[in-house]
C-alpha cells in the first residue's frame, strides 16, 4: 500500500512547487486572504511532508519506540519549521513573498523519501534499512530548524528534483512487480 503513497507524496510535492506562485497571481487578495493562505498552505505541507513520511515508514515496518519517537521528533520539528517561516513571512515582507528559507523546506521529504525507499528495497534487511530511515528522519528533522539561510529553489532545480523522484519511483514500481 506504500507505494501509492509515495505516488501520493510526490503529486502533493508537484503541488507544492506551484501553489505559492498560483497565489500570488491573484494580486487582487487582501492582505488577510493572503496570511490565511500563508497559514493554510502551512498545515498542508506539516501534513503532506511531515506526517505522510512518518505514516510511509510506519506501514514499511518501522514500528519500534525509537522510531514513533523520531517520527514525532521530525513532525514537530517540520510545524515549527514552518511556523517560523510563516512568522518572518509575516515581519519581514510586505507582499509575504520570501526569497530565502531558514533551515531545510520541508517538502525536500518528499524528495529524500522515494530515494530512501529505493535504498531500503534494495538492501532488504530491515535491521539495517530501520537505521537508516531513524537517521534520516533525525538528520532531516534536526535540517529544519537550524538556523541556515538557503535561497528558494528555482524552476530548474525543482524539475531536477521531480525528474530524479519520478526515476526512483519507476525503480521502485519494478522492484515492486518481482
Amino acid at each position: 500500500m506504500y507505494p501509492l503513497a509515495v505516488v501520493m507524496l510526490l503529486i502533493a510535492g508537484l503541488c507544492d512547487m506551484f501553489d505559492g506562485r498560483i497565489a500570488r497571481v491573484a494580486a487582487s487578495r487582501a492582505k488577510r486572504e493572503k496570511i490565511y493562505g500563508v497559514q493554510l498552505d502551512s498545515l498542508a505541507d506539516v501534513i503532506s511532508f511531515g506526517v505522510v513520511p512518518a505514516l510511509i515508514a510506519y506501514n514499511m515496518g518501522y514500528r519500534d519506540v525509537l522510531d514513533l519517537i523520531l517520527y514525532i521528533f521530525f513532525i514537530v520539528c517540520g510545524a515549527i519549521r514552518l511556523a517560523y517561516f510563516n512568522t518572518q513571512a509575516l515581519s519581514d515582507t510586505p507582499d509575504l513573498n520570501m526569497k530565502y528559507f531558514t533551515g531545510v523546506p520541508i517538502p525536500v521529504s518528499c524528495v529524500l523519501l522515494p530515494f530512501l525507499i529505493l535504498i531500503s528495497m534494495l538492501i532488504d534487511n530491515l535491521a539495517v534499512t530501520s537505521w537508516i530511515f531513524r537517521i534520516f528522519f533525525l538528520l532531516l528533522g534536526v535540517a529544519y530548524i537550524l538556523k541556515i539561510r538557503i535561497r528558494k529553489f528555482g524552476l530548474k532545480t525543482l524539475a531536477t528534483a521531480a525528474v530524479f523522484d519520478i526515476a526512483c519511483l519507476i525503480a521502485i514500481a519494478l522492484l515492486n512487480s518481482k
